[in-house]
């Protein structure tokens, strides 16, 4: 097995999962749309900077790059999206939390949850919040303290998960889909701008193959 056959060995997962998540639907190798995803990663391994950051997030936002252009310039797409400009100019946010906070919070939940594929799950969460600038280990700070605006921001994000069409506009625009929950939440502008992030995560969270990351922060519902 060559050095090529290697690194697509170990990230073919990778890609097809950012595919997955750009397109809010399933992929597979016979699509088509794979092909794009594959290009992108490779056009990725060979533009990519160790220094600047691992070669997955610099890919992710390759792919996801290169997939809009390709669902924007698709007639099958023309009619199901429509997507801002601007919405896909922007890189992966940068860290701002303290890193000895999130160092803490990271051994708390590892504590409470030691389960085997935790780390994994967190991992792959992880990656998924970076495409919307969010920090996993800066959750914490985000929730809403008061118990009944956390229940109203949950209830908003389990309507969101409900919907497929509106989970998959939130994966290809990452923006909440306001007007739709404002109407049938009902939730109020304001605290869908103030605890954006606190939602997305929730609706990732629900949406997402997490069982040890969901019964963490269920628990901490009750």
């Amino acid at each position: 097995m060559n050095q090529e056959e290697e690194l697509l060995q170990a990230n073919e997962a990778f890609i097809l999962r950012t595919a997955s998540f750009v397109l809010g639907r399933p992929v597979s190798r016979s699509d088509d749309e794979y092909s794009v995803a594959l290009s992108a990663f490779w056009e990725a391994a060979r533009t990519h900077d160790p220094s600047k950051g691992s070669l997955q997030t610099y890919a992710s936002v390759v792919i996801r790059h290169r997939l809009i252009d390709y669902i924007r310039g698709n007639t099958r797409y023309r009619q199901e999206i429509s997507v801002e400009p601007d919405v896909f100019s922007g890189e992966a946010g940068n860290e701002s939390a303290d890193e000895n906070l999130r160092n803490e919070i990271g051994k708390k939940l590892v504590q409470e949850l030691p389960d085997n594929q935790l780390a994994q799950e967190i991992n792959e969460l992880s990656a998924i919040l970076r495409y919307y600038q969010i920090d996993f280990f800066d959750l914490p700070g985000c929730c809403p303290k008061a118990h009944k605006t956390r229940a109203v921001c949950l209830k908003a994000a389990r309507f969101v998960c409900a919907i497929a069409e509106l989970l998959a506009r939130l994966r290809r625009t990452l923006k909440l889909p306001a007007a739709e929950m404002e109407t049938a939440v009902p939730i109020a502008r304001k605290l869908l701008d103030k605890f954006r992030k606190y939602i997305i995560a929730s609706v990732e969270i629900e949406a997402g193959d997490f069982p040890g990351i969901q019964e963490y922060f269920r628990g901490k519902e009750e």
